[in-house]
């Protein structure tokens, strides 16, 4: 199923789109960069009205923004590497080869995640670094915290990446994929978290499962660790899911 060849191509592919990964690195690191030393000099500007840069609730806000920075960056990585071959026409050359279609399917996941992955560990530990070093006063983050912080901003990259590969696969399209997560993650996915109405039903949002697990913020719904982990799990089995299907009835 995983063709480690297949991988290494899609992620050669991938890093050569040099655009596209500034961009993910701009919308993450880069971002984390600004955002820490714009409240640096602000605190250093006047400490008596701005708080240090650093410290353990500065540290949880920006892993709660670089979750979302992640996901959005999963979504434009992995619907290029789900639907380059199919825009461009590849897709049918490779499957006349007789090469596996879900061989080929299988190493689009793991090439996006080449990608994104060490961007979100890039991210995590700029904020770490930051939070610990620019801490003054405050209560620095502890090691759990930033285990916990680090590995939820991982979880939120191969999610991401997996779901926009899937969906990718299903629409032949990367513009509706990036337009439906974008809109699933930054709008619809957090009014839902407020319908109190939806009862448990709320676990099953990627974004809480991902808070959960990141331990930076109270929960309306409360997730214990496995079901958040279950959550994670489940969402990515069922974009592999779908766009393997996909790719296998694709008609060439």
């Amino acid at each position: 199923m995983f063709d480690l060849r297949l991988i290494r191509a899609e992620a050669l592919k991938l890093r050569k789109r040099h655009g596209m990964v500034a961009l993910a690195i701009a919308l993450t690191a880069g971002a984390a960069v600004l955002v820490f030393t714009v409240t640096a000099v602000q605190h250093a500007s006047d400490p008596g009205k701005y708080r240090p840069a650093g410290g353990l609730a500065n540290y949880r806000d920006a892993v709660e923004f670089l979750i979302l920075m992640i996901l959005v960056v999963g979504a434009i990585v992995g619907s290029t590497a789900g639907a380059a071959d199919l825009e461009s026409g590849v897709f049918r050359d490779l499957a006349a080869t007789g090469r596996s279609r879900i061989a080929l399917f299988g190493s689009r996941i793991p090439g996006a995640w080449t990608i994104v992955l060490p961007i979100a560990a890039g991210a995590g530990a700029i904020a770490a670094v930051a939070s610990v070093a620019l801490a003054g006063s405050l209560a620095a983050p502890s090691a759990g915290a930033v285990i916990a912080g680090t590995f939820a901003l991982l979880l939120a990259g191969a999610l991401g990446s997996a779901l926009a590969v899937g969906l990718a696969a299903l629409f032949g399209s990367r513009g509706p994929v990036i337009a439906t997560l974008l809109a699933v993650e930054l709008a619809i996915s957090p009014i839902l978290a407020t319908l109190t109405f939806l009862g448990s039903a709320r676990q099953v949002l990627p974004g809480q499962a991902l808070d959960r697990i990141a331990q930076i913020s109270l929960h309306s719904v409360p997730i214990a660790l496995p079901v958040a982990m279950l959550v994670i799990v489940g969402w990515m089995a069922a974009a592999f899911g779908v766009g393997a299907w996909r790719t296998k009835t694709q008609e060439i």
